[in-house]
């Protein structure tokens, strides 16, 4: 019988070092800090660990195991969260319940005004739109910006903006998204980066498909060149605020500096918001003699030399329709 308690405590004492040896394990990889840097996005309803998991499929055991101690992640609140930084399993739970550090998704489409832009901000509720555009007023920035007007220099991207993000905060964050992309030191000349920007945000509007965008940029070289006028549907456009679903003929005589029909050359300012691809074809065109383009049906664009050309393109393409 002795011998049977002896051994029992053997094996009890075994399994208790061993039980102490693994709090103390876990306690260590709860508490060791991993350096993260990305976006998490938590959305309701869904699997807290299945999510969590996506920072670091190596320490998902020690999410778990360190969750079983905090409701099982009851108390985190959805949304989208910067994880940047050295932290532990367990500053990262604190965070995510906390809810300081959410984050809220903004996207930027190629080719949007910023009249758009604010919209869609305000439509969101992130920001008041008087106060932005005051904000707007005061804000120094190395490129030409006539008039404080700052079309073309919101740049198309994703961006996630902390929750307490002011009017002015939001602004510098999407401008020095454009300065990372086109740093000021290499672009001296900023009245020609202008006009550059300026024909970008044309082919970014015209163009549908990337492999377009250097051709369309050819195009619109060749016509300056010659004396022609753009003749850009998308500068029309621009003057409705995108809104018209069709160009008339009668929209091409319209009065306005931004009407490319009847002015020669670029139109005072860009038509919206242009991505790199869109800039770099306007700094970089295709060598062509290509003179006119226009869109088929699967979203490109058939280039053409001369205007008979153009005019037999049109006509089959309409009786294949």
């Amino acid at each position: 019988m002795k011998k049977i308690i002896k051994k029992f405590r053997i094996i009890f004492s075994t399994f208790f070092i061993f039980f102490i040896l693994g709090i103390i394990f876990v306690t260590f990889q709860v508490e060791k800090k991993v350096k993260y840097n990305q976006i998490l996005e938590i959305k309701k309803g869904d699997s807290v660990i299945k999510t969590i998991k996506m920072l670091n499929p190596s320490r998902t055991i020690y999410f778990k195991l360190y969750l079983k101690f905090c409701d099982d992640g009851k108390n985190i609140k959805a949304g989208y969260y910067e994880i940047k930084g050295k932290y532990s399993i367990k500053e990262i739970i604190e965070i995510l319940e906390k809810g300081n550090d959410k984050f809220f998704k903004f996207t930027i489409q190629e080719g949007l005004t910023l009249n758009q832009v604010i919209d869609k901000l305000e439509e969101e509720k992130r920001i008041d739109r008087k106060k932005f555009k005051e904000e707007l007023l005061g804000i120094e920035f190395p490129y030409v910006t006539p008039n404080h007007n700052f079309e073309g220099y919101f740049y198309p991207d994703t961006y996630y903006f902390p929750e307490y993000f002011t009017e002015k905060e939001i602004i510098t964050t999407i401008l020095n998204e454009f300065l990372k992309k086109f740093p000021p030191e290499k672009y001296l000349d900023k009245q020609n980066f202008y006009k550059k920007l300026i024909l970008a945000s044309i082919i970014e509007r015209e163009a549908q498909v990337k492999k377009d965008k250097k051709l369309i940029s050819s195009v619109f070289y060749n016509r300056m060149e010659k004396g022609m006028t753009l003749s850009s549907d998308a500068t029309i456009n621009y003057i409705f605020d995108y809104k018209k679903r069709r160009i008339l003929y009668k929209d091409l005589k319209v009065k306005s500096p931004y009407n490319t029909y009847i002015n020669k050359g670029l139109p005072p300012s860009p038509i919206g918001n242009p991505d790199k691809d869109s800039i770099d074809a306007a700094f970089k065109p295709s060598r062509t003699k290509y003179l006119f383009f226009v869109a088929k049906g699967d979203g490109s664009h058939y280039f053409s030399k001369t205007y008979k050309e153009h005019l037999e393109f049109q006509r089959k393409n309409k009786k294949n329709r």
